[in-house]
């Protein structure tokens, strides 16, 4: 089953990476900055 990385952590599905990371980025940028910044950076592994 494929797992998905950002920053170094990683998470069982995106939307479980989404709802775990925003609280820390909401501060900084907005949702749709925030979507963005998640689809460059995210990585699949396995």
């Amino acid at each position: 089953m494929a797992r998905y990385k950002i920053d170094g952590a990683k998470f069982q599905s995106v939307e479980e990476l989404k709802e775990s990371l925003w609280p820390l980025y909401e501060g900084r940028m907005t949702r749709e900055e925030f979507e963005k910044y998640v689809a460059e950076k995210m990585e699949v592994v396995d």
